[in-house]
């Protein structure tokens, strides 16, 4: 391989690297709305309409599992990525 065609794997590597850090940040932070929706539900559930409680809960989970999704996807590529890498040296 060219020198060129190992600068654009080592670029498109470090994009996904950026990517896989962006991804496990938005999980954490929807980890811990998910966490603090359950301790809102548990403190005040006899205050709250079920029906819309349970809608937003549901909708935080299918949010965390796009974001799981999207961040094996990231991980995938950047694991053939890397046997690219080293199939090139």
């Amino acid at each position: 391989m060219t020198s060129t065609n190992s600068e654009d794997l080592t670029l498109q590597y470090a994009q996904l690297v950026e990517q896989e850090d962006d991804y496990v940040d938005q999980l954490i932070k929807c980890n811990k709305l998910i966490l603090d929706a359950m301790d809102i539900i548990a403190k005040q559930a006899g205050l709250l309409d079920m029906d819309t409680v349970k809608q937003a809960a549901y909708h935080l989970h299918a949010m965390e599992q796009d974001l799981n999704r999207k961040l094996f996807k990231v991980r995938l590529e950047k694991s053939i990525l890397a046997n690219q890498m080293s199939q090139s040296t």
